[in-house]
């Protein structure tokens, strides 16, 4: 499969170190909500880096809260990422926003957010994803489809739509603490935009780098 010949052109915008917000979480949250307003489908992915036996890791996970210090998103403590994360808590995200030529890397390090806000947050799932959450045992092996169902319906049984479903004990929230952010804006003749933010000394520094 030949794919030299893929090309494209980029000229949505440009990336102005004098006019970005200093603070790079409101700038990223400016970016996030211009892409919001688009309606893209899973416009909140964002594909998360964990290091495990020195080997890295990617998956897609969802952003489910920008705050002032961070990003949070929810797993399994349990699973690969969060055993990979009980290890080394660095942690890498990327953010692709195709239809506005844009990129963002937010590196830094991870801490669990307190149990009763992930459980605040877990009462507003969907029942069917309650019950997922309670039901898998997130990247243990399993014989087959039939037993994961099996898994599944025993739980729905149990706790049948309209009851509470307890918000397992290995289940909850990581908190990203940025130490690194790089924002990328697509420009002509492939010299896009980059400009990346440093936190050194609780001070945010600012520097353009080449393309």
């Amino acid at each position: 499969m030949d794919l030299h010949n893929i090309r494209e052109s980029y000229n949505f915008d440009s990336l102005d170190i004098d006019k970005v917000n200093r603070d790079p979480l409101i700038q990223f949250k400016t970016w996030f909500e211009q892409y919001k307003s688009l309606a893209v489908k899973d416009y909140n992915a964002m594909v998360v880096s964990t290091v495990h036996d020195n080997l890295p890791e990617n998956r897609i996970v969802l952003l489910k809260e920008i705050r002032e210090n961070g990003l949070v998103f929810y797993t399994n403590y349990q699973s690969a990422k969060g055993k990979a994360l009980a290890a080394n808590p660095n942690i890498s995200a990327l953010f692709f926003w195709r239809e506005q030529e844009r990129q963002v890397r937010v590196s830094g390090q991870v801490v669990k957010i307190p149990p009763f806000e992930s459980k605040q947050y877990f009462a507003t799932r969907p029942y069917l994803s309650q019950i997922g959450a309670a039901a898998s045992e997130q990247s243990e092996p399993i014989a087959s489809r039939e037993a994961l169902e099996e898994k599944f319906n025993a739980f729905t049984s149990k706790f049948p739509e309209g009851s509470t479903v307890p918000m397992p004990d290995e289940w909850g929230g990581y908190l990203i603490q940025p130490t690194k952010f790089e924002f990328w804006q697509g420009r002509e003749g492939r010299l896009h935009d980059r400009l990346v933010f440093s936190l050194e000394s609780n001070d945010w520094l600012i520097q353009r780098i080449q393309p």
